[in-house]
């Protein structure tokens, strides 16, 4: 991080002696500011001196008064006491809460104590039913203080980015004044407001004010230098400084149609009540509204790029490239984004002591458009892109002595070009380049897709490859047939923009596969919500379909169940304990319906992740919903049909039976023991089954199952013969 080094008091007094005591005419101080002869540089941030000439440049109390006269620090002092006073009561109306009081810690520059309560007079009666923080009146006053606390919130959070690598915009105290001077400057300017922006408009100026400042106490021969440069008014300085800025450059912050009341900002007539005869010729041509900084961005690439450099005009319309994509960002913050702030405030320098109006801050943008023509002219769209979003500006060491700084050549040449807008000015403007920055005149060869996969392999390269040196004319690369065929469809499609087409619609499907997958993959009863989706872009992209529908789905579920949970806490709280049947029950009721209620006030506060349904209703109403989705859980379930078989058709019992010779041995035995035993058990006349009815040697010549329904008796077993001849 960058700390500033704050120059020694005799430095700024002398360069206030060089600009207001000298007696150096107003022109003569600009040119020489312009020539980077009169400011001295102090560090690598700061240049003494600098806030006293944008003083001089940008304040002005007679602007028809003649440039040639001796620049007064009497006639300074008295438009700096006037913006200062001006400063003073604008914090004293827009910083008072309707109540009279102040935020804690807040202080105007005039005072030494901070303010806690402006003591109201004894006449003023407040009307509470209005003046009430809690009132819903329309005329209340503290709704315009809520709304100016949370601009004030929105302000200081991009005041906190602002330049970050800077020491001194890290202090509290340097935030809060920026903070001050932004809202003031949105409060006074409705129909602008704050934009994001402006804060990087504001910080260098504040700075130089704050380099340059001096204590107040000093000697009577120094009154004029210490009131000038006062320590005590850096932020109504830096306030007066970014309003006559402002004064030109809000156009360009402009962002809807101003309203038919209020006063053309370039007006035939000074008076607003003045009647208007100049009508046009013919019929209106009514067009719609325009934003001035697209006009603007248009103006610098179609008019004025056209006419000083027509070849980097037709390759960049041949591109595609769109003018806004780089113009509002250098328009809206004065440069401060492509040069580092020393040398952006080194181009301020100029900018404002040669034309206060920015109209030279358009061809400021042409001139850095052809100090980079050579990457533009060799680069396609996105390398075109790349090129102007990123803008590389040259090193502060001089290629030769006496060399003028980059920025100082590029607003030279900006100066040239708005007086002779000529391709001969353009011309020139890329010679000086090469000779003070070394950029060269002949544009590279643009390096095709077969030589930029070929630049990659090293090792088979030649020495000429390796320095991406353009081949001799005259000689033919030695491709085949298919590879001439595919070199002449990506040339084709790259000068038809179907290259960058093919490679957008690529880019968003990859971004949009997981919702796809995710979509088409979800069941038919599921709920949209239920299935969570994976999200892997930045956070600046914008949302798809799928993810909007889901959270649309997931806040519509959410509302049903707190708007049921809400219409059973209100029926339940209207109920009458007097008319009641069960007091008891009713008011337990009531109390679970109060605990519902602070826990669906939960919910919309944000404070609960998951919502549980218990809590939404009391006991009793939860068992009854449960009770009732299970009985339509049933209802809704179809009917099962029982496919019952028919009984098998009767048996016939035959009173016949097989006559089979009995077992031997003990299974014989065991046989006949078991039958006899199922005869005994058995009535007379009952009928057993199969496997209860079997051949024994006690059995009877009588069968109680028919031989149809027994199962086939086997066969006997075969006898062998063994080797020794006795039978198994």
């Amino acid at each position: 991080m960058e700390i500033p080094v704050r120059p020694s008091e005799a430095f700024i007094k002398n360069a206030y002696d060089q600009l207001l005591r000298s007696g150096m005419s107003l022109a003569k101080i600009k040119d020489s500011v312009l020539a980077d002869r009169l400011l001295v540089s102090h560090g690598s941030l700061g240049v003494v001196g600098r806030s006293i000439a944008w003083k001089l440049f940008l304040t002005s109390e007679e602007p028809l008064s003649p440039s040639s006269l001796p620049a007064r620090s009497s006639s300074l002092l008295h438009i700096l006491r006037s913006s200062r006073q001006n400063y003073v009561n604008q914090l004293r109306e827009h910083m008072r809460a309707p109540d009279g009081s102040y935020e804690e810690g807040f202080a105007l520059p005039e005072l030494s104590t901070p303010l806690t309560r402006q003591p109201a007079s004894t006449e003023t009666v407040i009307n509470l039913e209005t003046n009430n923080p809690l009132s819903l009146h329309t005329a209340n006053p503290w709704k315009v203080w809520f709304a100016a606390v949370e601009l004030r919130k929105t302000i200081l959070q991009d005041v906190e980015r602002t330049f970050p690598e800077i020491a001194f915009f890290r202090e509290s105290e340097t935030q809060a004044q920026l903070t001050n001077i932004l809202f003031l400057y949105s409060v006074m300017n409705p129909q602008i407001g704050y934009r994001q922006g402006m804060h990087e408009i504001l910080a260098p100026l504040y700075y130089a004010v704050e380099f340059d400042s001096l204590s107040p106490i000093g000697g009577p021969d120094e009154a004029d230098v210490r009131e000038v440069c006062s320590n005590t008014w850096v932020a109504g300085d830096a306030w007066a400084l970014f309003d006559s800025v402002m004064r030109e450059l809000s156009r360009w912050y402009e962002w809807r149609e101003p309203s038919p009341n209020a006063a053309p900002r370039n007006a035939i007539s000074p008076l607003t009540t003045h009647v208007n005869f100049n009508i046009p010729d013919g019929p209106l041509n009514i067009k719609p509204y325009t934003a001035p900084i697209v006009e603007a961005c248009n103006r610098i690439q179609s008019t004025y790029l056209r006419t000083t450099d027509p070849q980097l005009y037709k390759h960049m319309q041949a591109a595609g490239i769109e003018p806004q994509i780089y113009g509002i960002r250098w328009l809206r913050l004065l440069f401060t984004r492509e040069f580092n702030m020393t040398d952006a405030m080194k181009l301020w320098d100029g900018l404002f002591a040669c034309d206060p109006t920015l109209e030279l801050a358009q061809w400021i943008c042409v001139a850095m458009l052809i100090r980079i023509r050579n990457e533009l002219m060799s680069a396609d769209y996105s390398g075109q892109l790349t090129v102007l979003l990123r803008y590389s500006s040259p090193g502060s060491v001089p290629t030769f002595e006496d060399a003028p700084h980059h920025s100082r050549l590029l607003l030279r040449q900006a100066l040239a070009l708005q007086m002779s807008p000529s391709p001969s000015t353009g011309a020139s403007a890329i010679l000086e380049n090469r000779n003070m920055l070394n950029i060269p005149v002949e544009v590279p060869a643009r390096a095709g897709p077969q030589h930029r996969r070929t630049q990659n392999r090293t090792a088979a390269s030649t020495p000429q490859e390796r320095l991406s040196l353009p081949a001799r004319p005259g000689t033919v690369p030695q491709m085949g047939l298919p590879e001439m065929i595919a070199r002449g469809l990506m040339e084709r499609g790259e000068s038809l923009g179907i290259n960058r087409t093919l490679m957008n619609a690529v880019s968003e499907l990859k971004r949009n596969i997981p919702d796809l997958t995710a979509s088409l993959g979800r069941s038919p009863n599921s709920s949209t919500s239920a299935l969570p989706l994976t999200d892997e872009r930045p956070p600046w992209e914008p949302r798809s379909r799928f993810e909007m529908e889901r959270e649309i789905s997931t806040l519509r579920s959410t509302n049903k169940r707190l708007g049921d949970s809400l219409g059973w806490i209100v029926d339940v709280l209207l109920q009458d304990e007097a008319e009641a049947t069960e007091p008891e029950r009713l008011k337990k009721q009531k109390q679970e319906a109060l605990e519902s209620l602070s826990y669906v006030r939960d919910v919309l506060l944000g404070s609960v992740g998951e919502i549980d349904d218990s809590r939404l209703v009391g006991e009793e109403e939860l068992c009854r919903r449960r009770r009732k989705e299970a009985r339509t859980s049933q209802s809704s379930l179809p009917p099962i049909e029982v496919v019952v078989p028919p009984p098998p058709p009767p048996v016939s019992v035959a009173g016949c039976r097989l006559q089979t010779q009995p077992m031997r041995g003990m299974m014989s035995s065991t046989s006949a023991i078991g039958s006899g035993r199922m005869s005994e058990t058995a009535s007379p006349g009952a009928r057993l089954a199969p496997w209860n009815d079997s051949e024994s040697s006690f059995s009877c010549g009588s069968r109680t199952v028919g031989t149809e329904v027994l199962p086939r008796v086997p066969p006997r077993a075969g006898r062998t013969e063994d080797p020794l001849g006795v039978n198994t």
